[in-house]
């Protein structure tokens, strides 16, 4: 997520509201690690060659967390919602689980409409937990880069799912605010929303009015596999909200009313049309905004809540 409304806007809220500190390690391994850098899988055609090795491994209905080895073991289910309403009757969905992370370097943030931006992306299972660091590391260089605020693994081209923000920008880079997020959850939102304007560092200063609930409970997973639950509001719910989209392959202006989304559609098409002249192999995979723009125009409040749905849904 861009940074520009909190500069255009209010001050940012004290350190008080950020998720942790759970990053500060994560500034050390980039001073001095000794992690191997990813290699770019065989086979693979990439469009970028940024990729995640998938695992698939045997399922645990598991509700808890632990860390051994230098690895993280994290919940390799979650229920639907329509399969929580049935009581647990019905068969619980096996979700893709990546237990090792592999990247192409340099790492770059892809751009819109990338169709790793609208894939499914895995649970993060048992990582190398410097291996998890090096990857939140590169995204948090790249974020600061583009003077960001939050940044998703999807929008660097590795489909997990995992995040990394700092509500404070650039200025408090290596601070406590810095947060690493995995496998993150939103349990609950108010019935309260705000509209602010927003950014996203997969549409280059192209930014719009989006609505937010001004409140939500979130759960995740920390750096060293111990679950965490909070309470966000306002610019920090903002930014999670907008970062979690990401996980559930929605994007900023699938969350905009028609009339803002107006503003800005020749810009987005423009991108479109951009990435599809260097990538015309990719046409098929790509979901254009001319194709949905009833959808997301028209959705935008009426569909707000539908990311807690599907892969990732909170577990009860």
């Amino acid at each position: 997520m861009a940074l520009r409304s909190r500069l255009l806007g209010a001050a940012a809220p004290p350190s008080t509201t950020a998720l942790g500190a759970c990053a500060c390690a994560c500034r050390a391994l980039k001073a001095g690690s000794s992690a191997t850098a990813g290699t770019l899988a065989p086979g693979s055609s990439g469009l970028g060659g940024l990729i995640c090795s998938m695992a698939n491994s045997s399922s645990s209905s598991s509700s808890g967390s632990s860390s051994s080895g230098g690895a993280l073991t994290h919940n390799r289910l979650v229920r639907t919602s329509a399969q929580k309403a049935a009581g647990g009757s019905t068969p619980v969905k096996e979700v893709p689980v990546v237990d090792s992370l592999t990247w192409s370097k340099p790492l770059g943030i892809i751009k819109y409409p990338d169709p790793r931006l609208r894939a499914v992306n895995a649970r993060i299972g048992a990582v190398d937990q410097q291996q998890l660091l090096q990857l939140a590391a590169e995204m948090f260089e790249l974020m600061y880069q583009d003077d960001g605020v939050g940044l998703a693994a999807p929008q660097v081209g590795v489909n997990v799912r995992l995040m990394v923000f700092n509500e404070l920008g650039p200025e408090a880079r290596g601070g406590p605010t810095e947060t690493i997020l995995v496998n993150p959850e939103i349990v609950g939102r108010s019935k309260k929303l705000e509209v602010d304007e927003e950014g996203c560092l997969s549409f280059p200063k192209i930014y719009a009015d989006v609505e937010r609930h001004e409140r939500i409970e979130v759960r995740y997973y920390d750096v060293a596999g111990q679950l965490q639950e909070k309470t966000l509001k306002g610019w920090v719910a903002r930014i999670f909200q907008h970062e979690f989209d990401h996980l559930q392959g929605i994007l900023y202006h699938d969350r905009m009313k028609a009339s803002e989304l107006a503003k800005v559609k020749d810009r987005i098409v423009l991108l479109e049309e951009t990435f599809l002249a260097a990538n015309p192999g990719a046409a098929a995979a790509v979901r254009r905004l001319g194709a949905d723009a009833g959808r997301a125009a028209g959705g935008g409040a009426k569909g707000f809540g539908a990311a807690s749905k599907g892969f990732g849904a909170p577990r009860r």
